[in-house]
């Protein structure tokens, strides 16, 4: 199952009570898709980089999460229907590599050519031009 990070941007009029409403209800959603929750961290009230919607700052919740690639596409449509959401970015951070049987032993390095010692030999050897 792949691994799944969210970071939403709430709007920054909604009481703190509704925040923790909707990131109670994006854990839900998750589990309901037959996911599992990792990590849930509400970073508050911060400054935006740049205006959104007409709102200098924004409520953020970033969420970490194991889940199958439909219940991220649920969660993001829920996340686009919500008015108090103003952004939100998912990113994969990975699958779990499935366990496989320890690699063969590398062989041994092929034998390298002997160089020419014999001066004779040297002198009929062609001359690479630069």
């Amino acid at each position: 199952m792949p691994s799944y990070e969210t970071l939403c941007i709430f709007h920054p009029e909604l009481p703190e009570t509704r925040v923790k409403e909707l990131t109670v209800w994006m854990q839900q959603l998750v589990e309901n898709g037959q996911g599992t929750i990792v990590q849930v961290e509400e970073w508050g009230l911060r400054d935006l980089a740049y205006r959104i919607q007409k709102q200098r700052r924004g409520y953020f919740v970033h969420l970490e999460y194991d889940s199958d690639p439909a219940a991220l596409k649920e969660l993001e449509r829920n996340l686009r229907i919500n008015e108090g959401v103003l952004r939100f970015l998912s990113v994969v951070r990975g699958t779990p590599a499935p366990a496989e049987p320890s690699a063969p032993a590398v062989s041994a390095p092929q034998p390298v050519a002997a160089p020419v010692t014999d001066p004779d030999e040297m002198e009929a050897a062609p001359e690479a031009s630069a």
